[in-house]
């Protein structure tokens, strides 16, 4: 028979071998011979499941480090990956990881790829400013939408083509002085294929954010949001949470009237941006829970508020929504 000690030494060695089995599946992706494998994996097993708290630059990232509520993890604070700097820590007594990934779709998909392979991420919340197309918002305003699309996913005609049925533009429609032919015929607007694990790969046109979350976020309509840009500047109205929207994401910054009311006549859009989509995707691909905020920082192409400071305004509108969100993530944990 073994002795209580031997017994104590085998638990013990159980339990360490188990430990490490657990470190291991949660940064399978960061292979062994990565210099920062064994960080990683210490992140993962002594903090988490982290919510992804997504930006794209650092504008966006200013209201979050001018709040104080991001309390950086003691011992690893930040690490670096693919070029993007992941920083570890807590808000709202959450745990999190935050990174700014870089502007348009190619750089939201890579960082957030990177981050739910390296990390343990139930969640992304992506925030950052928007241009609006919808003259019912206004700037300040903060957009929930619950559906985005990829609106520079296109096949463009040859001239004289025959009618699709699809959703198009035609660009002799915007002809001035008047309507008609135009060598650049027109556009049609296609969907994206989402490839995962789970379902055979899909062609969406729109894709929906969490609906869980979505329903979640609901309940912070009321945050206050900042209308004053200084003591003696402010907006003409107060900002406001807006739901039921939906968003649209292209490598392109849109500044053009007519797209803009283009966008909202078909396809009932409101915001437009150049990383949301590409967020989202990721996410549905990898199986985990993705909600966007949005503020807005200028009517695309349309007249311009004469205040400085509105895309910061913006930024810490959509922030302020985003650290709610996270709040009430950590108050709702047994739903996770």
């Amino acid at each position: 028979m073994m002795g209580v000690g031997s017994q104590l030494i085998i638990k013990a060695v159980m339990m360490m071998m188990m430990m490490m089995m657990m470190m291991v599946q949660k940064s399978d992706e960061l292979r062994s011979t990565h210099p920062l494998h064994e960080v990683v994996d210490w992140i993962n097993y002594q903090g988490g499941p982290f919510i992804g708290l997504v930006l794209a630059f650092p504008a966006e990232e200013t209201p979050l480090i001018a709040s104080g509520l991001f309390v950086p993890n003691s011992i690893y604070p930040v690490i670096q990956l693919s070029g993007r700097k992941f920083k570890i820590g807590r808000m709202k007594d959450v745990d999190v990881i935050y990174v700014l990934t870089g502007e348009q779709t190619v750089n939201a998909a890579l960082t957030v790829q990177v981050m739910l392979q390296t990390f343990d991420i139930k969640g992304i919340v992506h925030y950052g400013i928007a241009g609006c197309t919808n003259t019912s918002m206004h700037v300040g305003d903060v957009a929930v939408p619950n559906l985005f699309a990829f609106t520079s996913s296109w096949k463009w005609l040859d001239f004289g083509s025959s009618q699709t049925g699809q959703k198009e533009i035609k660009i002799g429609s915007y002809n001035l002085p008047q309507a008609g032919e135009n060598l650049l015929e027109r556009i049609q607007f296609t969907p994206v294929q989402l490839f995962s694990d789970w379902t055979a790969m899909q062609e969406l046109f729109w894709f929906p954010v969490d609906p869980y979350w979505y329903n979640l976020a609901t309940q912070i309509r009321e945050v206050k949001l900042q209308r004053c840009v200084n003591e003696t500047a402010c907006l003409p109205h107060e900002p406001q949470v807006v739901f039921d929207l939906r968003g649209s994401t292209a490598n392109v910054f849109m500044s053009n009237l007519a797209y803009g009311k283009f966008l909202h006549h078909e396809f009932n859009i409101s915001t437009v941006d150049e990383e949301s989509a590409a967020a989202i995707h990721v996410s549905r691909t990898n199986g985990v829970p993705c909600i966007v905020f949005r503020g807005i920082s200028d009517v695309a192409g349309g007249e311009k508020l004469s205040l400085d400071g509105l895309s910061s305004l913006a930024a810490t509108n959509s922030f302020r929504v985003a650290a709610k969100f996270v709040e009430l993530i950590g108050c709702n944990k047994p739903n996770l």
